[in-house]
């Protein structure tokens, strides 16, 4: 043993392995379905829904994931990144999920891209090589708004079901959450 740790210090050194141990991180960090077989499959869905309220309140709802444990069924906890890149706002989600007997937490990262008057654009990364991204816009309607969200998802084939399936469901039970607590938050 004592033969090789010399070795193996002057070849940590080594530029070459440097450079071989930098590229193994990041080809770790940005596991590729595509090495292990995994095709992968994207789809879209689309919900809206209409809210008695202005344009600048239910994206102000959208917006503020401090709230989001409150609307969105699966989520639990929401936690703010101490570091975020600039420009983008980006949080630490822990969802509770369920797969057949199984029930599971999983913690992911979910920035919010953009937010403008009328539209919100997020991007979630929850696991397993899949990636949400959420381009919600609200217009006005009548004596109130509507809001629309187009989610696209993009993971291995093996879980497209359940994750689209799941995110469908949840999305649609939002939609119809944000409505009660934007449109009971707005009575005196």
């Amino acid at each position: 043993m004592h033969f090789f740790l010399p070795v193996w210090k002057r070849l940590r050194k080594s530029s070459e392995w440097n450079s071989r141990y930098k590229e193994s991180k990041k080809d770790f960090r940005s596991l590729s379905s595509s090495k292990y077989n995994q095709p992968m499959k994207q789809g879209t869905f689309e919900k809206e829904i209409f809210i008695n309220s202005d344009a600048a309140t239910v994206i102000n709802v959208i917006a503020d994931y401090s709230n989001h444990h409150k609307i969105h069924p699966l989520i639990l906890k929401v936690e703010r990144a101490t570091d975020e890149p600039e420009g983008v706002r980006r949080y630490f989600i822990t969802d509770s999920l369920q797969w057949g007997p199984f029930k599971f937490k999983t913690k992911y990262q979910a920035d919010i891209i953009s937010v403008t008057g009328d539209t919100v654009h997020t991007e979630a990364r929850p696991s397993l090589n899949t990636s949400v991204t959420n381009i919600t816009t609200v217009t006005p309607k009548d004596n109130g708004v509507v809001l629309h969200e187009t989610i696209t998802i993009s993971t291995p084939d093996i879980f497209f079901r359940y994750v689209f399936k799941q995110a469908e469901t949840a999305h649609e039970e939002m939609l119809k959450r944000i409505k009660t607590f934007v449109e009971n938050s707005a009575k005196p």
